[in-house]
């Protein structure tokens, strides 16, 4: 087969994280601020590669961003678990990746103990070799450390390796690593194609068309 490293995004690719997210932004802002906010304030952060930092500065109204994190962070870890789902076909795909004994790999920005916690929510754990999160690497998305780090873990081939993602960041880390690139769709992205990805998945069980390509 062409492909036998799969390296994956996982907000947006893997789960479904908004919900989650958008609660606890809700939640930090009204604590310290007061003010009510609509989930289309922070529609315009899914998929652009930021961080929770960088979303809560513009609301924190002279105050202390520290504040706005902490409280961020403090219902994110402790409601994540009741609002955050894998995407439908995902679990299956990686499953038949691995039966094909195909390498699997996470390359993220959120930090290590929110990606662990959440892999083990979601009962994908075990369907994934090595992950590399936020703050394993010093320079994020679109540079290619991620990418290089997790195939030097696995020892894989970059040749037979392709990047799988919702975000223009996943789509130029891939590239700028030398690796073939995925898009994501079936979250809804479509501007995603205006970064030109090697191939387009509308659907996670058409990753399983890279196993028969020779």
């Amino acid at each position: 087969m062409e492909f036998d490293c799969f390296i994956f995004d996982f907000d947006g690719t893997i789960a479904y994280t908004d919900r989650a997210y958008q609660a606890a932004y809700r939640y930090a802002i009204k604590l310290h601020t007061g003010k009510d906010i609509d989930d289309s304030v922070f529609s315009g952060s899914w998929g652009m590669n930021v961080t929770p930092e960088e979303v809560l500065l513009p609301h924190c109204g002279g105050g202390e961003i520290s504040a706005l994190l902490e409280s961020f962070e403090e219902h994110y870890y402790e409601n994540h678990h009741l609002m955050l789902s894998t995407y439908a076909g995902i679990t299956e795909v990686l499953t038949e990746l691995r039966n094909y004994r195909a390498l699997v790999g996470i390359v993220s920005l959120k930090p290590r103990r929110a990606g662990e916690r959440e892999l083990a929510i979601t009962g994908i754990s075990s369907l994934i070799d090595a992950s590399v999160w936020g703050d394993d690497v010093a320079l994020r998305k679109p540079h290619p450390d991620g990418v290089h780090k997790l195939i030097a873990s696995l020892r894989a081939d970059a040749s037979r390796a392709i990047v799988i993602g919702d975000s223009a960041a996943d789509i130029l880390m891939g590239r700028a690593a030398g690796v073939k690139t995925g898009a994501a769709l079936w979250n809804g992205r479509e501007s995603l194609r205006e970064v030109d990805p090697d191939f387009e998945f509308r659907t996670p069980q058409e990753i399983i068309s890279l196993l028969s390509q020779s």
